[in-house]
């Protein structure tokens, strides 16, 4: 009860300073809900907001229930903000969580007047995560981490070129394929053996010494990804100067490095597969200030001496579409 109360305080202030305020009940209110402390939220609802969940406790336990059930739990803040709409107070938060990659955007309404709730919503997050590192550039000279021609299915900046840009670690990651007549498979595609990128070579794209290896996940079915493990079998580089590749989705039992080892520019590291969340085989690639991914932040990737369709590039970044070749 005594949270209630303390809400419904910081739920009515509205002067100037109640900025910092603000954003903490915002904070308050999305751990109530992931906590499940549902009775505490009911408490503080409006009309509408009892309203919107069938005029019962029930339906926002429903809610709760199929925010877990199609998302998972909240790994992760990205970003937060408040806005005004209409003299109520928005609070609007994009997490990344278990069960969803592309990030996550929970938004609360309230009345600060009133000291009640009016809304609660969840969807997927549309929209670029804040990144520290817009004009980094990487001492890294990286080269592409394949062979032969792959296309890019998700990279560039921007949220339409690049769903993973909702994210902080994978804010400029890449998801690569291989695509022949318009298609990643042939046949029914149903079998990974069916992907023309399936165990496909992998390579480090940059010398330097391996810090994380996981090798025991299993491939999953096309179009079964697995919930409960994000990047499944991967590996994580460490290029020196705060600089790190991710290579993700990787065939089980394919890693043929260890943590320790050195490795130098263009060697096997595994061969590609359909492990962790992932719909169909391809290569997730990212590059991170750090090497955990559940606290890194993206680096903006940049590739020396490669062809994008067809055409020699001294350095660039990859964006969606681009068929490229080393």
């Amino acid at each position: 009860m005594w949270f209630a109360v303390a809400m419904c305080v910081v739920l009515g202030q509205t002067d100037g300073d109640a900025y910092d305020d603000r954003l903490e009940t915002g904070r308050r209110l999305t751990q109530t809900l992931l906590d499940a402390r549902l009775d505490e939220l009911w408490q503080q609802g409006g009309p509408g907001f009892r309203r919107s969940f069938g005029g019962n406790l029930a339906g926002l336990k429903s809610f709760r229930a199929k925010l877990a059930s199609d998302f998972g739990e909240e790994l992760r803040l990205t970003s937060e903000r408040i806005d005004e709409r209409h003299q109520l107070v928005v609070y609007t938060r994009q997490s990344t969580f278990s069960r969803w990659a592309l990030g996550v955007e929970l938004e609360w309404v309230w009345d600060p007047a009133k000291g009640m709730l009016m809304s609660v919503g969840a969807r997927p997050a549309f929209r670029e995560a804040p990144s520290p590192h817009m004009d980094y550039v990487p001492k890294v000279e990286l080269k592409l981490p394949f062979r032969g021609t792959w296309a890019v299915l998700w990279g560039g900046r921007t949220w339409d070129l690049n769903r993973h840009a909702s994210v902080a670690d994978m804010r400029y990651a890449t998801d690569l394929w291989i695509l022949k007549n318009g298609s990643s498979c042939q046949g029914d595609c149903t079998r990974n053996e069916q992907y023309h990128c399936w165990s496909k070579p992998i390579v480090a794209p940059a010398d330097g010494t391996v810090v994380f290896v996981e090798n025991g996940r299993p491939d999953n079915r096309p179009n079964s990804p697995d919930p409960k493990n994000l990047f499944g079998n991967h590996v994580v580089i460490d290029h020196g100067n705060s600089e790190y590749s991710l290579m993700a989705h990787l065939k089980k039992g394919s890693v043929v490095v260890k943590k320790g080892e050195k490795v130098t520019v263009g060697e096997i590291i595994a061969v590609a597969g359909n492990s962790g969340m992932s719909t169909e085989p391809h290569l997730h690639y990212q590059l991170m200030d750090g090497p955990d991914w559940a606290t890194a932040q993206g680096l903006p990737a940049r590739f020396y001496r490669y062809n994008v369709n067809g055409k020699p590039v001294e350095v660039g970044e990859l964006r969606r579409s681009q068929y490229l070749s080393p």
